[in-house]
């Protein structure tokens, strides 16, 4: 809700692709700055405090931002500051809630339990948007950030139920930790593949989102429903794609598949840019969401089988870093060009880059085996 709301309001207010990219860019910006430090916090701390700081941090930002907004007294410079203290919090609590996970489950589950919570994650992204699409215009976008706000009590709720303690208490002065770390990345082909085809995507294929007020209100002639309807599209069709890794998603399959997947994803990519028509749109853009899941969602699971336990929110933190952390360039350079050149060819080349690696990905995979009865090679 809160990120449809928001981008709606910075495009109303500015009319700029450029002013969404770089909102976009400064929740990400955080991620690149803080990532390593997150991860190796996520690695020595307790967990489940740090989750709950970060809950409590977050309702913060949504109340503030509702605040400003309501009273009318909200600007441009207010939501790049607001999302820049969101992703902030977001570098310490992304890498600690990812490595939480598999303290909760058993191993061989993990491809399973990390694509249904992905389908949780989606199912929302298709709600969400539905609901901002109908409140934003009868009561206005502060609603959302109100109602956003309130989400996190049940969300801190949901922690305090869990009962989980801090399995690894490793030495906090150990000096080489991120070293280790990036040796661990370094010895591992199947990470240093999804390291690079998870930037490539991060660079240039994830930011179509950026520019999705630019085709619901100037090419599509919409508005905020629109906006919410298309959103909620890509939401319908990453919550399919994750409910299919849930069922049948496993490492070996999932090593081939994601880049197939990329190189299907910038296919749609490009006819979704050009589609004219609303209900074109509508439906190119499920298939968008459904194929940059089945990428995004099987890298994550690969980077998980493949970690250690003892580093794996560090491992996670260097992978959060490569696919948030690039982004905030991606944001505002596809902003500044889309100003410049528009929306759909600016899309249509990024969706090629990403079809390329895509294919690079996919020739160097087929080279090697996949799975041993211990993790990924």
């Amino acid at each position: 809700m809160q990120s449809v709301a928001l981008s709606w309001l910075v495009y109303k207010m500015t009319h700029s692709a450029l002013m969404l990219g770089l909102v976009e860019g400064a929740t990400l910006f955080p991620v690149m700055l803080f990532g390593l430090l997150g991860g190796w916090v996520a690695d020595k701390a307790d967990k489940k405090k740090i989750l709950l700081i970060a809950q409590l941090l977050s309702m913060c930002q949504a109340i503030l931002l509702a605040v400003l907004t309501y009273t009318n007294q909200i600007e441009v410079w207010h939501c790049i500051c607001l999302a820049l203290f969101i992703g902030t919090i977001n570098a310490f609590e992304i890498p600690c809630r990812q490595s939480f996970l598999p303290d909760l489950i058993e191993r061989q589950d993990l491809v399973n339990a990390v694509s249904l919570n992905s389908s949780i994650f989606n199912g929302a992204r298709i709600i969400g948007p539905a609901i901002a699409g109908i409140m934003v215009p009868l009561v206005g976008e502060a609603s959302c950030f109100f109602l956003n706000a309130a989400s996190y009590l049940s969300t801190m709720v949901a922690y305090l139920l869990i009962n989980a303690t801090h399995g690894r208490d490793l030495p906090l002065d150990n000096k080489h930790g991120l070293r280790e770390a990036f040796d661990f990345i370094l010895a591992s082909p199947t990470i240093m593949r999804l390291l690079f085809l998870g930037s490539i995507v991060s660079l240039c294929g994830m930011n179509y989102n950026v520019l999705m007020p630019v085709f619901a209100s100037d090419i599509l002639h919409g508005d905020v429903r629109t906006l919410a309807a298309l959103r909620s599209g890509a939401g319908l069709g990453a919550f399919a794609a994750a409910l299919m890794l849930a069922s049948r998603g496993k490492g070996e399959v999932l090593k081939l598949h994601i880049g197939y997947s990329t190189m299907l994803f910038s296919a749609f990519l490009i006819a979704f840019a050009w589609a004219q028509q609303y209900i074109y749109c509508q439906i190119l853009i499920v298939f968008v969401g459904f194929f940059l899941t089945t990428q995004l969602s099987g890298g994550h699971s690969l980077i998980q089988l493949s970690a250690k336990d003892e580093l794996r929110g560090r491992v996670l933190s260097i992978y959060l870093i490569i696919m948030m952390g690039a982004s905030p360039i991606g944001s505002f350079v596809i902003g500044w060009s889309a100003n410049k050149w528009g929306a759909p060819p600016v899309v249509t080349i990024c969706a090629c880059i990403c079809m390329l690696a895509g294919l690079i990905y996919s020739i160097s995979a087929r080279s090697e085996r996949t799975v041993t009865p211990e993790g990924l090679t």
